[in-house]
């Protein structure tokens, strides 16, 4: 890196009680392109310090109200984390004396002094010291830039690794981006197919006005930025008004508060998913190689995490469908015997806690080994489905569940339902049933085909077991049977 990308932005802060020797040194710093600020004794340093935070201290010992040496010391100690730009660290100190003994070099170094050198100023002398102090200062700043983009990295691929929820790696993303560049807001935009688009998720100062959920249309982007984008371009903008930007680019801007902004697109499987935003809103800003090199890195993690998440919505969906598989009876479509066992179980313990009855309906073709003999498999099969879907359509609660039991079985499961109740369900089941007359010439009840139910219903407790219930309506179910089919009886 070198003096010359950063003399223009380069803040000197010099501090001597003596005048003439004040502009000398002002006037040295001015030829070397720094901008220069001064003060005349060490409080006014520290206010100065406080407000400006200046790249560089030019500090003379000994000075009224308060010397340099006392100075010195309190901007160590000074919590100026507040006050630091996003490449913060200390800030170096050369001190500037006419002392000139062993003692006081020792006690420069001791109190923080980066540097040293006695006056008469040799100048050629200054000004070497000056750019080795501001050359290692910004070397040090892009080290440790570099390590918090790193350890920024490292955290966000853990939190992918960790996690395949995409909104919780999004909101990590934009929270620990504006924190590292302390900016004053970060956003994730998600495009819609007409070009349009909302903001994802938003990390944002206080002072600044929200815009999470807002939905965008930026008529620029889309006939100007769209390819360059798609392409993987990165937009900055360090002053929106002198950027030359169209008013419709304007307006934009101004509604979401911004001076500067800095966006990297998140492009992914060569689809343009979005944009990875951020902006200054307090003033306009010199956006920095490595912040590019930052939020670029960090789009690719984010392609990563999204390939992840769309992963993981495919197994979602396969895996919801293999459970409905597992649990569907795969020639009737409606519960399997599986399914019903489980929802038994669950519905016994929760209204056996709740004190509420539950009952349920057994269900039986009548004579239907014959139907098949008569008619073949393939017929018996439409039956089947055909009765399934009747019983099937006979609830309509939720909880309700209507399951193939076995064979030519359904069963029911009422839950908060007492006798009286499915005994109506029952009645609207033999009815739809003779409604649909499906021809059964072998049975030797009806030319049509009926059905034998059996019906149980208690309040579900610990004494007893959902095994006990299955087998009183299995009880009630043999009753009918006995009585001739085609009719229903409760277990007493």
């Amino acid at each position: 890196m070198t003096i010359s990308s950063h003399t223009n932005q380069t803040l000197v802060l010099v501090v001597d009680d003596d005048l003439v020797i004040q502009m000398q040194l002002r006037q040295a710093m001015h030829k070397e392109g720094y901008k220069v600020i001064a003060a005349s004794d060490g409080q006014e340093a520290l206010d100065i310090y406080i407000r400006l935070h200046p790249d560089i201290i030019l500090l003379d010992a000994m000075m009224p109200v308060m010397d340099g040496f006392t100075c010195c010391a309190q901007l160590q100690t000074l919590d100026t984390d507040k006050f630091k730009n996003h490449f913060s660290q200390t800030t170096p100190i050369l001190m500037i004396t006419g002392l000139d003994d062993p003692g006081s070099v020792d006690k420069a170094f001791a109190v923080g002094a980066s540097d040293y050198i006695t006056k008469p100023i040799h100048w050629a002398v200054l000004r070497q010291r000056v750019r080795r102090l501001l050359q290692m200062n910004w070397m040090m700043k892009e080290l440790r830039h570099k390590i918090e983009q790193e350890q920024l990295i490292a955290k966000i691929t853990h939190k992918i690794r960790q996690s395949l929820n995409l909104e919780i790696i999004l909101n990590t993303t934009v929270t620990e981006v504006r924190q590292l560049l302390h900016t004053d807001r970060v956003i994730v935009y998600g495009f819609h197919p007409d070009g349009s688009g909302t903001v994802l998720v938003e990390s944002v100062g206080s002072q600044w006005q929200s815009i999470l959920g807002k939905e965008i249309k930026d008529c620029y982007f889309l006939e100007k930025c769209g390819q360059d984008y798609q392409k993987g371009t990165v937009y900055m903008i360090n002053d929106i008004d002198t950027a030359n930007l169209p008013q419709c680019q304007l307006n934009l801007l101004a509604e979401l508060q911004a001076k500067a902004n800095l966006v990297v697109p998140i492009v992914e499987s060569e689809n343009l998913w979005g944009l990875l935003v951020a902006y200054q809103c307090s003033e306009p800003r010199q956006w920095q190689m490595l912040e590019i090199d930052l939020l670029t890195q960090i789009a690719d993690q984010l392609v990563i995490a999204i390939q992840q998440a769309h992963i993981y919505e495919r197994l979602e969906v396969a895996n919801q469908e293999l459970k409905r598989l597992a649990n569907i009876d795969g020639l009737t479509q409606i519960a399997n015997r599986r399914c019903f066992d489980e929802v038994l179980f669950q519905e016994w313990k929760r209204l056996q806690r709740e004190k509420l009855p539950l009952s349920l309906i057994l269900c039986d073709i009548d004579f239907f080994k014959t139907y098949n003999d008569t008619c073949g498999h393939p017929a018996g099969d439409e039956c089947l489905k055909q009765v399934a879907y009747i019983i099937n359509q006979t609830v309509n609660r939720p909880a309700d569940l209507v399951a193939r039991y076995g064979g030519e079985e359904f069963v029911l499961i009422l839950p908060n339902t007492d006798a009286e109740g499915a005994v109506r369900i029952a009645e609207k089941i033999q009815s739809q049933i003779t409604n649909a007359a499906i021809s059964h010439l072998s049975s030797k009840v009806s030319k049509y085909v009926t059905l034998s139910l059996g019906i149980a219903t208690l309040i579900p407790h610990a004494q007893t077991s959902p095994e006990y219930l299955i087998a009183q309506a299995d009880q009630a179910l043999y009753q009918a049977k006995q009585a001739g089919r085609n009719c229903f009886f409760i277990a007493s």
